[in-house]
């Protein structure tokens, strides 16, 4: 990405500045390694946290291991064959969304609900505070993967526990023309992830670590863990 940013810089006309390049590259960073490594920490956090939700994880990708042999790669369809996970997946990015909200500007003036949004105005929608919301997802507080049983698989379903509206209130990954471009590879490198973190090793954590959502969700110590490698012989 650098080498092609400078390359467009060099080219003589319309190129990049230093500036913009700089922007680029923080904001790929931001956007496609912090925010994954601390959604993959957080999955950890909660799974360790559930036993439940922990022992049908490692069920189900002892199942697919045992299914590929020890060494052979995993596949799309080892992927596509998680439903479990993708409850996880879906869980942990309702509760511990990374990105809270999104700025809009209106383009023109806006009525709703009464209240009158003018042209040029920026508004802040809460990711967050929707999907901390009971009255779309029962007990919103707390971890429950289960309840993304019956959408198992979709990746933009709302929660069947609350309600049956078609209504989309499940958006980690923003919307529209907007969305996150890495949203699928996101979802798949948390699941790859998961596989060789439950099928190799075991883990405790190492000190008691708290979940914080200012200014940016994670936890206060990074989450330590002391890791082992199983033994399953």
């Amino acid at each position: 990405m650098l080498a092609a940013l400078l390359d467009e810089e060099g080219d003589g006309g319309g190129g990049f500045s230093d500036e913009e390049i700089v922007d680029f590259m923080v904001a790929l960073l931001v956007a496609g390694y912090e925010t994954t490594s601390t959604i993959m920490t957080l999955a950890v956090k909660f799974l360790t946290e559930n036993p439940c939700a922990l022992a049908e994880l490692k069920e189900e990708h002892a199942e697919i291991r045992a299914r590929k042999g020890e060494a052979e790669t995993l596949q799309w369809d080892d992927y596509k064959s998680m439903s479990f996970t993708q409850c996880v997946v879906n869980e942990t990015l309702r509760v511990a969304n990374i990105i809270s909200g999104v700025f809009r500007r209106a383009m023109r003036d806006v009525s709703i609900k009464g209240y009158t949004i003018p042209k040029g105005w920026q508004v802040f929608a809460s990711l967050r505070a929707v999907h901390m919301d009971h009255n779309h997802f029962k007990d919103a507080r707390t971890f429950n993967p289960w309840r993304w049983q019956a959408n198992s698989g979709s990746s933009s379903s709302s929660s069947s526990s609350s309600s049956s509206s078609v209504i989309n209130v499940f958006t980690p990954f923003g919307g529209g023309p907007r969305r996150c471009p890495g949203a699928e590879l996101a979802r798949v490198e948390l699941s790859v992830f998961l596989h060789h973190m439950v099928t190799r090793f075991s883990w405790v954590p190492a000190e008691q670590d708290k979940l914080v959502f200012f200014p940016t969700t994670r936890t206060q110590k990074r989450y330590p863990i002391i890791v082992e490698r199983r033994d399953d012989s």
